[in-house]
């Protein structure tokens, strides 16, 4: 594991970013389009992407890893949010929805797209299982915690968790793993699943370079410096060492720890973008958080990976 070696499997996803946000700009897929690919993610490309990596999987069959991974995963995003809410105003969050917003964006990281991939090159098909059960923990915090800070708390955003198409299959495919087993399944089926994994990733990245360039106009439109400076200190550096110093010591496994190190280093996440937008939210703070954080990641994300491994190993 290696920085440039890092480097090269996040540059072709970043570029698909690009490629999304270039193709929205130029009006080719901007609208219905885009649309239609994002509910289709959503609906079967993340749905059997799951299916392929957890059913089967060796390291889920370890009932502490299926129960340990959604706690931490729950963990670091609340982490998050409590951090970037309390210091929100240090940095030019002053009204209420920028606080949100603002602590909305930081507090979610790029916990799919970018660390799937990643994940799989660094550590194997089996951890990238792992990861897919430690982001229902994630799912979690977005739905409850997160849409709470941009509306108020409320039992009706756990329901929206409930309906969500990516974790069912993980649920799924972990009854399977427990009552049928992944060997039990015909090669045929995996078969099929594989191209279509490898298709859901890029699709997705594609989909949120589209979704940022959609909303890039604001970040032009008021000075966003303290904003910025505020959500890349706190995003990529003092939430990851909060994370990574804490799962140091708890009694989890060493997969997930490593999931830990990788996750820690990710940016702001792009589709937040979608739930700033949907629930009126401050959109400026959030696209100011997401192309600045994003942008540094493309440095700080090996350098931190290979940190934070060798630390928590």
């Amino acid at each position: 594991m290696t920085y440039l070696g890092i480097f090269k499997i996040l540059f072709p996803y970043m570029s698909a970013a690009f490629i999304g946000g270039a193709f929205n700009r130029f009006g080719i897929t901007r609208g219905r389009p885009e649309k239609l690919m994002l509910k289709a993610l959503i609906n079967f490309f993340m749905p059997v992407m799951i299916f392929n990596y957890v059913v089967g999987n060796k390291a889920l069959a370890d009932i502490s890893n299926v129960i340990s991974a959604p706690l931490v995963g729950f963990y670091g995003i609340v982490t998050g949010f409590a951090v970037s809410w309390y210091l929100a105003g240090y940095f030019g969050a002053k009204n209420r929805d920028a606080k949100a917003s603002f602590a909305f964006t930081v507090g979610i990281y790029n916990y799919g797209f970018l660390s799937i991939p990643i994940t799989e090159f660094i550590f194997g098909k089996e951890t990238v299982g792992l990861l897919l059960v430690h982001n229902i923990g994630i799912d979690l915090a977005y739905w409850s915690v997160g849409v709470g800070l941009m509306t108020g708390f409320s039992y009706r955003n756990i329901t929206r968790v409930l309906k969500n198409p990516p974790l069912l299959a993980v649920i799924i495919s972990l009854a399977v793993n427990f009552f049928i087993g992944g060997d039990a399944l015909p090669s045929w089926v995996y078969n099929v699943m594989h191209p279509i994994a490898l298709v859901a990733i890029p699709i997705g990245i594609f989909i949120s370079g589209a979704a940022l360039a959609e909303s890039a106009g604001a970040l032009m439109k008021k000075g966003g410096l303290r904003i910025s400076v505020g959500a890349v200190i706190l995003r990529m550096f003092v939430i990851p060492v909060i994370m990574v110093v804490t799962v140091k010591f708890l009694p989890v496994s060493y997969d997930l720890k490593m999931i830990t190190a990788v996750q820690a280093s990710m940016p702001a996440g792009m589709l937040t973008i979608a739930i700033i937008k949907y629930f009126g939210g401050d959109l400026e703070t959030a696209v100011q958080t997401i192309l600045t954080t994003t942008a540094v990641s493309l440095v700080t994300i090996p350098i931190w990976i290979e940190i934070f491994s060798r630390f928590l190993a």
